[in-house]
């Protein structure tokens, strides 16, 4: 499951024509249609999408809340868990309003401006910086796939499935019965604090962290990921 911005053809290279594969656009990206309900409603309809076939998730950054998502809702039905780049959710309330309040200035900026303006906003965001290193080619393909996303389902997204919508799954972490592995770029400070505090909690974490990525090992590391995969 892609990033915010993202679509499934992120994931071309490493799924390949594998029909036990599955990429999908997540709610209010690429062909998908916007969220219509909460952060929960928006799992559980995914849930009823997915085929049963499918026991083990991927998910990168939103991606991988969304997985986190999935795995708070139905801990027995997937085997095995990645999870890229995210957050587990927000537990205190104070953090959570802040970080409702930041996406509204995102979800204005959506409306009123359109995508090409909020694009050119989120690339200058710090948590991109190590990007910067990578060939002009990758980095407008990059652009190329965010301009082609429509404002208002990238503002709906943020709005019901954003960080601050997001149910913590913290707790539900240490009770998921299958095998967690939880990736990380080396240069992104906040989200290794991150995965290293879900290693603290949950011993049995399997956690691999990717000397010189930053954010985004889909994009900075694909080889390398792959190999992880």
């Amino acid at each position: 499951m892609h990033g915010f911005t993202g679509r499934a053809e992120d994931w071309r290279t490493l799924t390949g024509k594998d029909p036990s594969r599955l990429a999908i656009d997540l709610p209010g990206h690429g062909r998908r249609g916007d969220p219509l309900g909460t952060f929960r409603d928006e799992i559980q309809a995914l849930l009823q999408e997915l085929p049963t076939s499918i026991e083990r998730i991927v998910g990168y950054s939103f991606g991988g809340r969304i997985a986190l998502g999935l795995i708070q809702a139905a801990p027995e039905r997937f085997r095995a868990a990645t999870i890229i780049s995210a957050h587990p959710g927000l537990t205190d309330s104070l953090l959570r309003e802040q970080r409702r309040e930041a996406d509204q200035r995102w979800i204005q900026l959506l409306r009123t401006q359109g995508v090409d303006a909020f694009v050119q906003a989120w690339e200058k965001l710090p948590l991109f910086v190590t990007q910067s290193r990578l060939p002009r080619s990758v980095l407008a393909r990059q652009q190329a796939c965010r301009l082609s996303q429509r404002a208002e389902g990238l503002a709906s997204s943020l709005e019901r499935l954003g960080l601050a919508e997001m149910p913590s799954t913290w707790d539900d972490l240490m009770r998921f019965p299958g095998q967690l592995r939880w990736i990380v770029g080396g240069e992104d400070r906040k989200f290794l604090r991150i995965a290293r505090q879900v290693a603290e909690c949950r011993p049995t974490t399997d956690l691999r962290v990717l000397d010189g990525i930053g954010h985004n090992p889909l994009l900075e590391s694909p080889d390398l990921l792959a190999d992880l995969l």
